[in-house]
């Protein structure tokens, strides 16, 4: 498996193709500003990564029931 965390040689990408994620997302107490905090994904991961992000944080704030769960 590939890893994620190394940068591909600038000659062999198109930085269109490629996305910077946090590992754990800010809203959940990750590090907006460390750099091990960041992951690059090509774009269907990235996809795949927010859509899991975003699947989560439905169900925390409907488990929440009225407890205030960050975010908007």
């Amino acid at each position: 498996m590939e890893d994620k965390r190394t940068v591909p040689e600038a000659s062999s990408y198109d930085a269109s193709d490629w996305e910077i994620i946090e590992v754990q997302p800010v809203i959940l107490g990750g590090s907006p500003t460390d750099p091990s905090n960041k992951v690059i994904l090509n774009r269907q991961q990235h996809i795949e990564a927010v859509r899991y992000w975003n699947r989560l944080l439905r169900e925390l704030r409907r488990s929440s029931r009225g407890r205030r769960v960050a975010g908007p």
